[in-house]
C-alpha cells in the first residue's frame, strides 16, 4: 500500500500571522464633501420607468 503525505511548512504560517499582527486594520471615515457629493447627486438623479427599455436614468445636471 502507498502512503501519500503533505509537507505543510510552518514557516509559512509564521510569516502570514507576523503579517497580520503588523497591519492593524482601520475603519475609515468619509470626508464631509464626499458626502456631500454623493447628496448632491441623489438629489440630482431620476429613474423613470419604461415600456420599451426597462427604466430610464436621467442625472439633471
Amino acid at each position: 500500500m502507498q502512503q501519500t503525505s503533505t509537507l505543510v511548512s510552518t514557516l509559512l504560517k509564521i510569516t502570514k500571522n507576523k503579517q497580520q499582527d503588523a497591519i492593524p486594520v482601520e475603519d475609515p471615515e468619509p470626508s464631509d464633501s464626499l458626502i456631500q457629493n454623493i447628496l448632491n447627486y441623489s438629489k440630482s438623479l431620476t429613474i423613470k420607468k419604461s415600456d420599451s427599455v426597462g427604466f430610464i436614468e436621467v442625472v439633471a445636471s
